[in-house]
């Protein structure tokens, strides 16, 4: 008599400082009774990623379970291709589980988090993991000197971060629900662009097929995603792009400008305008002063650094169809 499908070794990192992991609480134990070969790890700190990490490939982990959002899977990307403790990647399974999750919606697993593992847990029982598995480029943000790499889907700068600082302080504190959260953030975003006056902080942007740009803008945006927060799809200049994994999205500062571009989020649509440049590109360069935003997460540029992002490395992810895991 056979014994049924043989399980691969799977391990699940944890961030418990994530915002869906402290409202849930300990959730994950309960649905590992009787799961052979599963490892968990719980992680509070940055610095413990790299160890979890080779411990994972120790155990001959093939499927990483990423439990957290946004900025926790960036730390593992940065993890498994800045210290190399994989001698072959393994797959990743992005689980919706802190405030934005928008690269496990574009990428992986949407819908609540447990429904998301049961099904990934199952499918490992099956034997069925490989079946679901999509390789995927990650955007680089290469910052210079001793820095290493970051890795994520979803860089921004310019006036935008401002008011996504101000989020942070002001409106994520009142724990609405994310889709609310993200709406009235968008719409204080654009209420600054149009009422508030600007600073002068300039950027300098150089790219692929002499794109160029300079001067004062409310959003500098670089996406390996095909889709955005409340589901805005970039819709590229295709006569002016190179043919490249990264979408470069720029809106000038001005009242007239952002008005114009306001009927992206009735068409769900962002494209080439009047102050707006959409383009794919393989390589960037940028040189400002001041913050800019990974994933949710800040960081902080100078004026002499010059910023390079690409989207020359590639991770593989764990995508189900949309049902699947809902």
């Amino acid at each position: 008599m056979g014994s049924g499908p043989v399980t691969r070794p799977l391990a699940i990192i944890t961030n418990a400082m994530s915002t869906g992991n402290i409202r849930r609480g300990s959730w994950v134990e309960p649905l590992l009774v009787g799961e052979k070969d599963v490892a968990h790890f719980k992680m509070s700190r940055v610095d413990e990623i790299p160890d979890i990490l080779e411990q994972c490939a120790a155990m001959g982990a093939e499927t990483v379970v990423v439990n957290g959002g946004d900025g926790t899977a960036d730390l593992v990307f940065a993890g498994l291709l800045n210290h190399q403790a994989y001698p072959r990647l393994p797959a990743l399974a992005l689980l919706p589980a802190g405030k934005t999750n928008m690269t496990a919606a574009g990428w992986s697993l949407v819908g609540k988090p447990e429904d998301a593992l049961r099904t990934v847990l199952d499918c490992r029982n099956r034997n069925e993991i490989s079946e679901h598995v999509v390789e995927r480029p990650v955007l680089g943000v290469h910052r210079g000197g001793a820095h290493p790499p970051l890795y994520g889907a979803f860089f921004g700068a310019a006036e935008v971060v401002d008011g996504i600082q101000f989020c942070r302080s002001h409106i994520y504190p009142l724990k609405m629900p994310n889709a609310l959260s993200h709406t009235a953030a968008i719409s204080l975003l654009l209420w600054r662009s149009i009422f508030t006056r600007q600073n002068n902080r300039s950027i300098t942007v150089a790219g692929d097929n002499d794109l160029a740009e300079s001067g004062q803008f409310f959003v500098i945006a670089v996406t390996a995603l095909d889709l955005l927060l409340l589901g805005l799809r970039p819709a590229p200049d295709t006569a002016n792009s190179a043919s490249g994994p990264l979408t470069y999205l720029s809106l000038r500062t001005g009242a007239p400008t952002t008005l114009r571009a306001m009927g992206s989020l009735f068409t769900r649509r962002v494209g080439p305008g009047p102050g707006r440049t959409v383009r794919t590109a393989e390589r960037l360069t940028l040189n400002f002063s001041g913050a800019y935003t990974l994933d949710g997460e800040l960081y902080e540029a100078r004026a002499d650094e010059t910023l390079t992002i690409d989207g020359s490395k590639r991770l593989r992810f764990i995508q189900f169809p949309k049902h699947a895991s809902t």
